[in-house]
């Protein structure tokens, strides 16, 4: 048997903050501006448009200490920047000792932001939604890959993703351990049962050949998976060329079978309805991967707060 399929190491990959366009994700975060102070901000800064601020005269300088209050997987500390420079309050500084991916307990505080009240008062609740959300995905990742780890199992994210982020909850994953798959439609070929389907190329011979004119057809650079709902189908998969065999709703012993049949010749993904309760049965059948959105649409929010220290300006 060989020691790992061939393909194994492309699925080895964990995006990085440098990875992610900066431009798109702020281009999600203007959205964030307009829903808290509205549309008109050609003539007037965010600040201005906080209506509860201006007849408040909230003019003071200060610092809002950012405050775990549960143990979590840290995630969006690196995306507090862009925040204050969508909303316009860059007099803002923000101060942490930790990076994204560092595992906190409860009353860490997590970081400071200092400047005038009025510009925090406005980013408080978009910065306090991004960590909470984000953490709370990453802390999500860490549960479900440290159940898998000692089977030595990878776990990989899905598409399942909230539209418009996409990005930032796959580097939520990735901060809490998980690798990631495919990004988009563009990125990887995954060939789905509905392609199959669509084609009449389900079963023996035909399911080969066509398989095989992606194998022979696609430039070199792209990694070719398959998705199979039958065990009966994974030969010919494998005879076709592929790089990867994603096994969909397999059961845990049903998944054991065909990793024995594959002997390590392609890189096999088990994936289908897979959760926390059930994720080490399925790890117990040792396939290389498995995949789930559960860290993403299971989630909660983690709990985090903000608390003043108010410094009155002389």
């Amino acid at each position: 048997m060989k020691d790992n399929p061939p393909a194994i190491e492309k699925f080895r990959r964990r995006l990085s903050w440098q990875d992610l366009d900066k431009n798109l994700i702020e281009k999600h975060l203007a959205i964030c501006v307009e829903e808290d102070v509205g549309q008109n901000l050609r003539e007037s800064s965010a600040c201005q448009l906080d209506v509860t601020t201006k007849y408040c005269e909230i003019f003071n300088r200060g610092s809002a200490y950012l405050m775990a209050r549960e143990s979590m997987v840290l995630c969006g500390l690196n995306l507090i920047p862009h925040i204050f420079k969508v909303f316009e309050t860059e007099k803002i500084n923000f101060e942490s000792t930790y990076v994204d991916g560092d595992i906190l307990n409860g009353n860490d505080i997590i970081g400071v932001m200092t400047g005038p009240l009025n510009e925090i008062l406005v980013v408080e609740r978009s910065v306090l939604n991004y960590l909470q959300r984000l953490s709370g995905i990453a802390t999500s990742t860490l549960k479900l890959k440290t159940k898998i780890t000692e089977f030595g199992v990878g776990l990989l994210d899905t598409r399942k993703t909230t539209p418009g982020l996409r990005l930032l909850e796959k580097y939520a994953c990735a901060c809490g351990g998980s690798f990631n798959h495919r990004i988009g439609l563009y990125d990887r070929i995954l060939i789905k049962d509905n392609h199959l389907a669509a084609v009449q190329a389900t079963q023996g011979t035909k399911l080969t050949n066509f398989l095989h004119s992606f194998t022979v057809n696609c430039p070199d650079h792209f990694l070719i998976e398959v998705e199979i709902d039958e065990i009966e189908q994974l030969e010919h998969a494998i005879k076709a060329g592929v790089d990867a065999v994603l096994l969909d709703n397999f059961s845990p012993d049903s998944i054991g079978k065909a990793v024995l049949q594959n002997e390590n010749r392609v890189v096999l993904e088990a994936s289908g309805g897979i959760t926390e309760t059930t994720i080490s049965d399925y790890a117990k059948a040792k396939p290389h991967f498995i995949s789930t959105g559960a860290p993403i649409h299971l989630s909660r929010w983690v709990d985090i707060g903000l608390d003043w220290n108010c410094i009155k300006d002389v």
